[in-house]
């Protein structure tokens, strides 16, 4: 049997997955990657280069990739599990976001990168496990934003116990050390209007290598991905009550009246009318 995992992969996703069918090995694609937590059963992973057993007194972070599966039942003739996905762009941004951090970790040992990794449950994943389960249970919670902060959450004590380990995990699109440079500096000068030479030059690349760089990462060209990103970043910002007088000045432009145009051209209406209609 052939299966697709696929799941909106653009944000990150809880559910729940229970089973009553006897033990069958299913030949699954997976479209992105995921964490399971495992609360009834037992499950056979096999991956091109590794396999392993994963029981319910387990969690396993799994790769975007093909892999055997085979679930089995528990004595209730139940399996039961709760899954938690999130795609490379998550993973990568949470590297970045915690660069400073990461790179302070001592790892003893260069580790072969894996495709999946199993952990022990302990105290705190038990409890971990039910708080997605209170934000599944109550929708006004199960927010984009809720989430990331729990899959940050759910990393950073990972890392914290298991360094090496989540250091090792192997997406099937790893970005190279040049991507992650690139997206490095994107990020950190949303709003300091660099130059594309200035942010090539910030990269060790010709602006050339930079922009297909860019595109290939962000899918879009440099002037409309910063463009896009300083009217999100403002629209924030006037949201939470700050003055369109002073926002221009925030998300890196000299003058109301050229922030304003550009504020037009992404929402449609100026920041004053965007900020009034809340």
């Amino acid at each position: 049997m052939q299966e697709i995992v696929e799941k909106d992969i653009s944000t990150l996703s809880v559910s729940n997955y229970v089973s009553h069918k006897p033990a069958q090995r299913n030949k699954i694609m997976l479209q992105c990657n995921f964490i399971n937590f495992l609360e009834k059963g037992e499950k056979v992973l096999n991956y091109a280069n590794k396999a392993t057993v994963v029981k319910d007194s387990h969690f396993v972070i799994l790769s975007s990739n093909n892999c055997l599966m085979t679930e089995k039942l528990s004595v209730d003739k139940e399996y039961r599990s709760t899954l938690f996905f999130f795609n490379n762009e998550h993973l990568t941004s949470f590297f970045l976001k915690y660069d400073t951090f990461i790179n302070g970790i001592a790892v003893q040992q260069e580790k072969q990168e894996e495709p999946f990794l199993v952990f022990l449950k302990d105290e705190f994943i038990v409890n971990y496990i039910s708080s997605l389960k209170i934000i599944q249970q109550k929708p006004p919670l199960n927010s984009p934003q809720l989430l990331q902060l729990k899959f940050e959450e759910l990393m950073l004590y990972l890392l914290e116990k298991y360094p090496q380990e989540i250091l090792s995990f192997k997406t099937k699109t790893r970005e190279t050390s040049s991507d992650i440079e690139i997206r490095k500096a994107v990020e950190e000068n949303i709003t300091n209007n660099l130059t594309l030479s200035e942010l090539a030059f910030l990269c060790y690349t010709s602006i050339s290598t930079f922009k297909r760089r860019f595109i290939r990462l962000y899918n879009s060209t440099p002037s409309k991905y910063f463009l896009q990103r300083k009217m999100e970043i403002a629209a924030s910002l006037l949201l939470h009550n700050e003055n369109p007088g002073e926002v221009f000045y925030k998300v890196g432009y000299e003058s109301h009246s050229s922030f304003s145009q550009s504020f037009k051209q992404i929402y449609g209406i100026s920041p004053k009318q965007f900020q009034q209609q809340k």
